[in-house]
């Protein structure tokens, strides 16, 4: 268990470390106005052995959003799901308030708070980078979502 912290500690520094803007916005309103909207989950991109690997989403995994809207000057976030055989249940989280910046989303889900880096590939594109366990293996994985329209 220590083993699998340390690396997954390890795995986190090394992601900080990272310049995580790839489109230069100049100001963190820039940055939240970035944000808003709906983005759908569209590809999972991890490492195996130095090398990286593209991950087979399932049709459920497909239909996974992220909805940010801004109230009262405040920034909230909320993930949407679908779940079953043939993706039919769709449940979503309450919205919970998220703060970005300096390349990275902090918020609270369920009592656990989360920071996670994110990237910018263009205006209609991001990605989320994270340190999880795939194959029994603690590795960096790469979420990408894309601006639904």
């Amino acid at each position: 268990m220590k083993k699998i912290l340390s690396v997954l500690l390890f795995c986190f520094f090394i992601i900080s470390c990272q310049s995580q803007k790839i489109v230069d916005l100049k100001n963190g309103e820039e940055i939240t106005k970035y944000f808003l909207g709906t983005w759908t989950f569209v590809e999972k991109k991890y490492k195996d052995n130095g090398e990286i690997k593209v991950f087979n989403l399932h049709e459920c995994m497909k239909q996974y959003e992220l909805i940010f809207k801004n109230e009262n000057q405040k920034t909230l976030m909320t993930k949407t799901f679908a779940t079953s055989e043939d993706c039919k249940i769709k449940s979503k989280t309450d919205d919970f308030l998220v703060t970005i910046s300096g390349g990275s989303f902090s918020y609270k889900e369920e009592d656990l708070k989360k920071v996670e880096q994110y990237k910018i590939y263009s205006e209609n594109k991001f990605s989320i980078i994270y340190g999880d366990i795939i194959n029994g293996k603690v590795t960096e994985i790469e979420d990408f979502y894309q601006r639904k329209k």
